[in-house]
């Protein structure tokens, strides 16, 4: 898996407002990050029990805050089976980790 350090140079890195669905092991509720100009939102995915999206001022300050059903990423990022970019590339996968990095880094 993808460590919070090279998770958020990655995404540091990119342009536009991609999306990362976080899925975690050991329950069957999905998250997602978006990423904005101005800020980084959060939220539970679901059409029925969905949670809307919580806004952050940057991925850190997410990253430290408990936040939909009491999770904080500090404290849960080893738990994280997997991080679906765009919702195409697996970025615990290295081959679609790369090819996800050639099309979103800006140079």
């Amino acid at each position: 898996m993808i460590s919070f350090e090279e998770f958020t140079l990655l995404f540091d890195s990119i342009r536009g407002e991609p999306e990362f669905e976080i899925l975690f092991r050991d329950t069957k509720k999905e998250y997602m990050i978006i990423k904005f100009d101005d800020h980084v939102s959060f939220q539970k995915c679901g059409a029925y029990d969905g949670s809307g999206e919580y806004n952050y001022a940057s991925l850190q300050e997410l990253y430290q805050t408990i936040t939909v059903d009491g999770i904080c990423l500090k404290d849960s990022w080893n738990t994280i089976e997997t991080i679906i970019a765009d919702s195409a590339f697996d970025l615990s996968i290295p081959g679609e980790l790369a090819s996800f990095r050639a099309r979103w880094i800006q140079f």
